[in-house]
C-alpha cells in the first residue's frame, strides 16, 4: 500500500511538473532517477557483491543485509550510458524483496546485458547503492540458452503456421528453454524464420521432424552436434540465404533443393542418412558425401528394408527421386561408393556423381574404414572417360590401398 500511495504521489508530481515545463519527459520510474548515495537510514549491507553475475538464472543476485521494506523499496540496475546513469527496474515478477534479502534474476533479453553495472536500493527518491561494479555472463546451451535471437523468437511463437506451440511453454520468464522438456519434442517448426544460428538445436534429441524450408537468413544450417534417437527427416528447400549444411550424425533424409546459393554440402558426419534430395542448387561448390563403412551395415535396399537403430551403423546412401550437381562440382566420397555403384539408377546417388563427373566434376577418393585418409583423385573426364563407369569396373584405381 505504502509503494501505491508513494507511486499515485509521484505521478501527480510528475504531471505538475510536465505541465510546468511545457512537456519535458518528466523522471525515469516511478520516482525519477534520484540521486545515489551511500545510506539510507536503517538499511545495511552485508556482502556488497562484486565481479559477475549469470543472466537467466533466478535469484543470480542476491544481497544480503537488514532494514529492506517490500512495502516501500524498489530495486534498480543502474549502468553508464552517455556519462549519465541510466537506470532500469526490477519488475515484481522477477525480484524477492525481504526485510533482509534482496534477490532476482535478470532475463536474458534485457538491453543492458553488455553493461558493468550496479544494483541500486530505491526508496523516497533516494537510491542507495547496494553492490559494486558487476557485470553478465551469459548461460550455456547446456542450461537452455538459445543464443539467436531470431530462432529463439521462432520457438518461443505460437503462430499456428510459422511457430511452435508446444516449445513455446518450454521457456521460462528468464528466457530459457527447459532442457528437460526439449527432450520430448518430435516436431521443430523453422517454417519462413529468420533464424540466423541453430545453435542449441543439439537439446531436441528426441526430435523426427525438422520442417525449416523458405527460411530467410539462415546462412549456415549447422546439424553436427545434433543427436537424436529416432530417424530426422529435415526439410529446407527453396531457403534463399543458405549457403552451407552441415548434416548431424543421426539425419536419415535430408531435402536441400532450389537454394540458389548454397555453396557446401558436407554429409561427412552422418553414416544413416538413406534419402537426399538436392537439385537445382547451381552454386554448389562442395559436395561431401564420404561415409565411414564401419559397425554393421544395415542394408536400407533390401526386402524388407533394414534401417539403422543404433551409433555403430552405416546404412546405403541414396537419392529418393532425383540428385542433380553443378559443373565443376568439387566431390568427395570413400572408395565403396565408387566401387560398389550402388544407386546408379537414373536418378540415383552414383549416377549424379558420374553426371557431374563427365560434366567437369572433381572427385577425391577417400578411404571407406578411415575418411581422412585421401586415397587419390579420379582423373579429370576429359582425360580419361573410362577412369569412372556406371556398370562393371572402373578404369581407375588410388595407388593407395584401403
Amino acid at each position: 500500500m505504502k509503494k501505491m500511495m508513494r507511486f499515485l504521489a509521484m505521478a501527480l508530481m510528475a504531471g505538475a511538473m510536465f505541465t510546468a515545463c511545457g512537456g519535458d519527459d518528466g523522471p525515469d520510474g516511478p520516482d525519477g532517477p534520484g540521486e545515489p548515495t551511500d545510506v539510507i537510514d536503517g538499511v545495511t549491507v552485508d556482502n556488497k557483491l562484486s565481479g559477475s553475475v549469470k543472466a537467466g538464472k533466478a535469484a543470480a543476485i542476491e544481497i544480503m543485509g537488514s532494514g529492506f521494506d517490500p512495502d516501500q523499496d524498489w530495486v534498480y540496475i543502474g549502468y553508464n550510458e552517455g556519462g549519465a546513469i541510466k537506470y532500469e527496474r526490477i519488475t515484481t515478477d522477477l525480484l524477492t524483496i525481504k526485510s533482509s534479502r534482496i534477490s532476482f534474476g535478470v532475463p536474458i533479453t534485457a538491453s543492458y546485458l553488455d553493461k558493468t553495472f550496479k544494483v541500486y536500493l530505491d526508496r523516497e527518491t533516494v537510491k542507495m547503492e547496494l553492490t559494486n561494479d558487476l557485470t553478465f555472463t551469459m548461460p550455456t546451451v547446456e542450461e537452455g540458452y538459445i543464443p539467436d535471437p531470431y530462432f529463439r523468437a521462432t520457438l518461443m511463437s505460437t503462430h499456428p503456421q510459422q511457430g511452435n506451440a508446444t516449445i513455446a511453454p518450454l521457456f521460462d520468464s528468464y528466457g530459457l528453454l527447459d532442457v528437460a522438456g526439449a527432450a520430448t519434442i518430435e516436431t521443430i517448426n523453422l517454417y519462413a524464420s529468420g533464424a540466423t544460428s541453430l545453435e542449441g538445436i543439439e537439446l531436441f534429441t528426441h526430435c523426427g521432424r525438422i520442417i525449416a524450408h523458405e527460411t530467410s537468413s539462415l546462412v549456415k544450417a549447422d546439424f553436427s552436434k545434433l543427436k537424436t534417437d529416432q530417424y530426422l527427416f529435415i526439410t529446407m528447400e527453396r531457403s534463399g540465404a543458405l549457403e552451407e549444411v552441415i548434416a548431424g550424425p543421426m539425419i536419415s533424409r535430408l531435402d536441400i533443393y532450389d537454394c540458389t546459393k548454397l555453396k557446401t554440402v558436407d554429409l561427412h558426419l552422418n553414416k544413416w542418412m538413406h534419402n537426399l534430395q538436392c537439385f537445382n542448387d547451381p552454386a554448389i561448390q562442395t559436395f561431401d558425401i564420404r561415409r565411414e563403412h564401419t559397425g554393421t551395415f544395415k542394408d536400407k535396399e533390401k526386402e524388407p528394408a533394414e534401417y539403422c537403430d543404433g551409433d555403430n551403423q552405416y546404412t546405403v546412401f541414396e537419392s529418393g527421386a532425383v540428385m542433380q550437381l553443378p559443373d565443376n562440382v568439387h566431390i568427395l566420397v570413400d572408395y565403396a561408393f565408387i566401387t560398389e555403384k550402388r544407386q546408379a539408377g537414373e536418378t540415383g546417388s552414383f549416377k549424379g556423381v558420374y553426371d557431374a563427373w563427365t560434366r567437369g566434376a572433381t572427385i577425391d577418393v577417400y578411404s571407406s574404414k578411415n575418411i581422412e585418409k585421401k586415397l587419390g583423385t579420379v582423373p579429370m573426364y576429359k582425360d580419361d572417360n573410362g577412369a569412372l563407369t556406371l556398370n562393371g569396373a572402373n578404369g581407375w584405381v588410388p595407388a593407395e590401398t584401403e
